[in-house]
């Protein structure tokens, strides 16, 4: 990250802050933090951006929702989330589908998709051990990002989904959560009508999502109606899921809102995140070793089962810092629904107040010495008087992700079953950086070298039909 007070483009008459968002959206926050404290104020162009990086600030934000709503059908995200649960402005019809999803994500119901994440994750160190010599180096990343998409996929269809020609590709889902973030802040961006290439190519990847939706949704809706035994997936949950009060179930475009929030957001952030942890571990031998040692007096060699989990806390606790040293989404945006004092500024009905995530778990008020790696945080004695409200990865209040469940047993899993397997280092001569849009990638992913561990072969996990 730049250092906020060198090398950013300055404040412009007409533009404010946007050319310094657009620059490097890390810096140009930390930036307002020192210049103006935990509550700093930007300027969009014509929009006025408050952010927020105090615990007390970031509770009352994601807790007085009449205060404090999202943004509103000008919000860039719709053009690829549609009206979902990540997306969904009005508090109402928002809590009706939160209530009616919501079970689907509890803790029990999740360790039901435990096998099928197992399998994904062992195809992919078996195809590591029958392709990849010892001392191979790979991205990381991109291997990451594509079992996490593998797993969210068949837990939601029942099937992998992603090939050469689908439309349900990694950098595809990558493309478009870039084009949102830089429509969000670019106050002059050309209408989405314009045929730009960045247009064109958004425009095509959408309608191809759209068309693989509606085509799942149509065939699994024949299947439901002509009697035949449900898959008990996620897809299934969703068709099936009803209203409390009305008895009223999601229609079509619901469906197709929702499975495309939980395929974008179910795996991009969960992907994001184990990268860091293995980035971090990588370059602090003394707690790689000592994970590795949970890993191995827990396991010795195995696969882990999901009764294995609470018996890692060091892994956990991992991965817990690495969401608080970078956040997958380092920024919650909310818009004011009506006048309101934040910090030292009078917030008009309108105006954008940004959570600074990232700052956020960086106040060292409530971090002694943020930026360095030390899970014993997310101890029992580390989290001990520590605000709940300094740890916000899933966000917060009412709208606490549903997935958060589901984001943890997946990296558990994959954190221990590969560091099981390999030794994993990061290759020291290429770059490691970080690239804040509505997500925080590494920008160059994550070049590591993969020292096996254990001889013993893998056996292929089962097929999944």
């Amino acid at each position: 990250m730049l250092n906020p007070r060198q090398r950013l483009r300055p404040r412009l008459p007409l533009l404010g802050d946007a050319p310094a968002f657009r620059q490097d959206l890390l810096a140009t926050l930390a930036r307002g933090r020192f210049e103006q404290g935990d509550v700093a104020r930007y300027r969009l162009g014509p929009v006025t951006v408050y952010g927020v990086s105090s615990p007390e600030d970031a509770e009352r934000v994601l807790t007085d929702s009449d205060t404090f709503g999202k943004l509103g059908p000008d919000n860039p995200l719709r053009l690829a989330l549609g009206d979902g649960l990540l997306t969904r402005s009005d508090h109402d019809s928002w809590l009706r589908n939160r209530r009616m999803v919501a079970p689907i994500y509890h803790r029990r119901r999740v360790e039901t998709m435990y096998t099928t994440m197992q399998d994904c994750v062992q195809e992919m160190l078996v195809r590591w051990q029958d392709e990849l010599a010892p001392g191979a180096v790979i991205d990381l990343h991109t291997q990451l990002m594509h079992v996490t998409l593998d797993i969210v996929s068949r837990c939601m269809f029942s099937m992998p989904m992603i090939s050469a020609d689908s439309a349900l590709r990694p950098e595809s889902v990558e493309y478009a959560v870039t084009y949102t973030f830089l429509r969000l802040q670019n106050p002059v961006a050309p209408p989405t009508w314009v045929p730009t290439p960045a247009n064109r190519r958004f425009a095509a990847i959408i309608g191809g999502l759209d068309e693989l939706m509606a085509s799942m949704i149509t065939q699994r809706r024949r299947t439901l109606a002509a009697g035949e035994p449900g898959k008990e997936d996620l897809l299934d949950m969703l068709m099936r899921a009803t209203d409390a009060d009305t008895g009223a179930q999601m229609n079509d475009t619901e469906l197709r809102d929702e499975i495309i929030t939980t395929l974008a957001a179910g795996h991009e952030t969960t992907a994001i995140t184990l990268t860091w942890a293995f980035y971090l571990l990588s370059t602090h031998p003394v707690w790689r070793r000592r994970v590795i040692e949970e890993i191995d007096a827990v396991l010795a060699g195995r696969a882990p089962t999901v009764a294995d989990l609470p018996k890692l806390p060091l892994v956990a606790q991992v991965f817990d810092e690495a969401l608080r040293m970078f956040p997958s989404s380092p920024t919650v945006p909310r818009q004011s629904r009506r006048p309101v004092r934040l910090g030292p500024y009078d917030v008009e009905v309108g105006s954008r107040v940004l959570i600074d995530v990232h700052g956020l778990h960086r106040n060292r008020r409530h971090w002694p010495d943020p930026e360095v790696f030390d899970p014993t945080r997310f101890g029992p004695e580390g989290r001990s008087g520590r605000s709940r409200w300094a740890h916000l990865p899933f966000g917060g209040g009412p709208h606490l992700c549903v997935g958060k469940q589901f984001a943890l047993q997946e990296a558990q899993l994959l954190l221990a079953s590969i560091f099981s397997r390999y030794d994993v280092r990061h290759h020291p001569g290429y770059p490691v950086d970080d690239r804040a849009t509505i997500t925080l990638r590494p920008r160059h992913g994550l070049r590591v070298v993969l020292h096996p561990r254990l001889t013993a072969r893998l056996v292929p996990a089962r097929k999944v039909a």
